[in-house]
């Protein structure tokens, strides 16, 4: 049976503000730096600017605040405030909406009942409503008119889209229909049961890794085609037999759940959740359930990396944090998208099946990444999401080492899906720089991103995977929903420098990114770039080990006597104390939250830093 997601809002109980907002001391600091600073971010002395959360991260604390009249939001009306290490703020977003605001009436005479009945006939939505939301907004029209709307989102199992209608809530006039979510390849817009126990469990499973042109290192044609699904011996010699180390075990039933990810059926066509009595998902590509899994385990796999590898926090803010993607979806057309208001992943069918091609997977992935770390709030502006979701899934491809720099299949996206006679697929060695003649163009979105996506790449060829990765969230965590390009790279860059003296991150680093910054076109002022505040103070008197530690740490050097360890959060609050000597040197910070830390022997100026994964 058809898994039915009725994704209202009330629906899930864990809210966005639950996941991402943390107790801070810096609002006020931030809301005196907003108001000193007017005029560099686009906003006026009588602006409001409510907090609405507080991402605390390997770069600093970031602030989200959001433009309020009389209570109500002000679309697209966000600012991000981050301040480094030092609680000083070195980044912050600008507001161009605000500059555009004029007066208006913030009471509504158009009922919120009426919009929603209006908006689902003008956007022809259709069939079971699987997601809805309405809400009030102050919205500025491309006319630059000040309206106060009703901002109508609906999903729907036969319209697929994340539709966004704009109904003015006091003429009841249509002012917009657009499709918002975010798609890996240019597209035309189209007008409870009771809780069974989960058990977690693990499986095995055949995929593509990240497809079989790259596994098998051939181009597309002979055996290495569609062929509308056919499976043969080189295309069944080109899967990969990986481990699913998180699966659910229920009611004697497999199914492909874990605590990121969920295979789900919430768009046409109709092919069923895949469940099963074995553990072990052993498909050829002509099998429905290929698809199924090759998306799970790589959507799986990529979360895992980001929040237990790297430690920075991404995952959904509903369903218990669980996305939900349909390999099958779209209505079988050839494209996929990322549904921002639902949070939810689905993949199309025509030619090469999207859910086959990792890079395709991991893009998708990447505009839900995006807007995780933005709090919700990421920016489509000039390609930056598309481009994000190249370099995402491009950093997974090249790791695994399948091409050499010569060949042109090193910077090819969609090697499987595109470059074939299905569609032209993209690179990651662009030769356009910023800005392009046509950067602002919404229909040009695709074009542009390949600009960020080579600049992101090519210092991933620089200072490697794991660095890139982490520069690169906790840069975009900086943006805001109206972010460019050009705003993506100053934040990137500062999460860079305000990372310096941890995870490995120097000075020449910095340097490197610069430098591949202004090459690609963007304007990079002077910067400066030091150490944190607190340096390794008599570094060959003491020395630390492992670093990162994820239990035990060694502390090393010439003991006199029993001595005072001391260890402090960044913050200076001291979180543990322990007795060492010649006989007892290792202390166990196993029960210590991931982070930086510095270690003080009491009494002395030594201090060290060290990283609890």
């Amino acid at each position: 049976m058809k898994l039915k997601i009725n994704f209202l809002v009330a629906s899930f109980a864990l809210t966005f503000s639950a996941m991402y907002a943390q107790t801070t001391t810096l609002e006020s600091k931030a809301q005196d730096w907003i108001s000193k600073n007017s005029n560099k971010i686009g906003t006026s002395s009588q602006d409001h600017f409510d907090l609405k959360s507080s991402r605390k991260s390997q770069s600093g604390e970031t602030l989200r605040f959001q433009q309020e009249i009389n209570g109500i939001p002000v679309y697209e009306g966000d600012i991000a405030i981050h301040f480094n290490k030092k609680g000083e703020v070195t980044f912050a977003t600008e507001v161009p909406v605000s500059k555009k605001l004029k007066k208006v009436n913030t009471t509504p005479t158009y009922s919120k009942t009426d919009a929603f009945d209006k908006a689902k006939i003008a956007a022809n939505i259709t069939g079971e409503i699987t997601y809805q939301e309405n809400n009030l907004y102050v919205f500025v029209t491309e006319e630059e008119e000040t309206k106060l709307v009703h901002r109508v989102i609906i999903n729907s199992y036969d319209t697929p889209g994340d539709w966004e209608i704009m109904v003015d809530a006091h003429s009841g006039e249509i002012l917009r229909i657009l499709d918002i979510a975010n798609y890996h390849k240019d597209r035309p817009r189209k007008k409870t049961k009771e809780k069974i126990a989960e058990i977690k469990a693990a499986g095995t499973a055949y995929i593509f890794n990240p497809d079989p042109l790259s596994v098998a290192h051939v181009a597309y044609g002979g055996n290495y085609v569609d062929n509308n699904d056919a499976t043969n011996a080189s295309l069944d010699a080109a899967r990969s037999l990986v481990t699913l180390p998180d699966i659910t075990f229920s009611s004697g039933v497999y199914s492909l759940k874990s605590k990121y990810v969920q295979i789900a059926d919430f768009e046409l066509p109709s092919t069923g959740l895949f469940t099963q009595s074995s553990p072990d998902f052993l498909f050829n590509r002509n099998d429905q359930g290929f698809e199924a899994v090759n998306a799970f385990y790589h959507i799986d796999r990529s979360l895992t990396y980001i929040n237990e590898t790297l430690g920075i926090n991404c995952k959904s803010t509903l369903n218990g944090g669980v996305m939900m993607v349909d390999p099958h979806g779209l209505d079988g057309d050839d494209n996929s998208h990322f549904l921002p208001t639902s949070q939810r992943l689905a993949f199309g069918e025509g030619c090469v099946d999207d859910a086959e091609d990792a890079d395709v997977v991991l893009h998708e992935l990447g505009h839900a990444i995006h807007y995780w770390v933005t709090g919700l709030k990421s920016s489509s502006a000039q390609g930056l999401g598309e481009g994000s979701g190249d370099y995402w899934a491009m950093s997974y491809s090249r790791s695994l080492n399948q091409w050499a720099t010569s060949e042109p299949q090193y910077n090819w996206m969609f090697s499987w899906d595109g470059h074939n006679e299905c569609w032209a697929g993209r690179v990651t060695n662009y030769a356009a720089k910023y800005p392009t003649s046509n950067i602002n163009s919404s229909s040009a979105i695709h074009a542009n991103g390949q600009i960020w996506a080579t600049m992101l790449m090519k210092i991933y060829d620089k200072i490697g995977k794991e660095k890139t990765d982490r520069i690169f969230l906790e840069g975009l965590a900086l943006t805001n929903s109206s972010a460019t390009q050009q705003t993506a790279a100053l934040a990137v860059r500062q999460a860079a420098i305000d990372m310096v003296g941890t995870y490995g991150f120097t000075c020449d680093d910095v340097a490197i990114i610069s430098q591949e910054m202004t090459t690609t076109g963007y304007t990079m002022p002077a910067y400066e770039c030091i150490t944190l505040a607190v340096t390794d103070i008599n570094k060959n008197i003491v020395s630390v080990y492992p670093n990162p530690v994820a239990e035990n740490l060694t502390v090393s050097m010439d003991f006199k006597k029993t001595e005072t360890a001391e260890i402090y959060s960044l913050e200076g609050r001291k979180v543990s104390e322990s007795n060492i000597n010649a006989n007892n040197n290792i202390i166990n910070v196993s029960k210590l939250t991931k982070g930086i830390y510095l270690l003080k022997i009491k009494g002395t100026e030594i201090v060290q830093k060290f990283i609890k994964n």
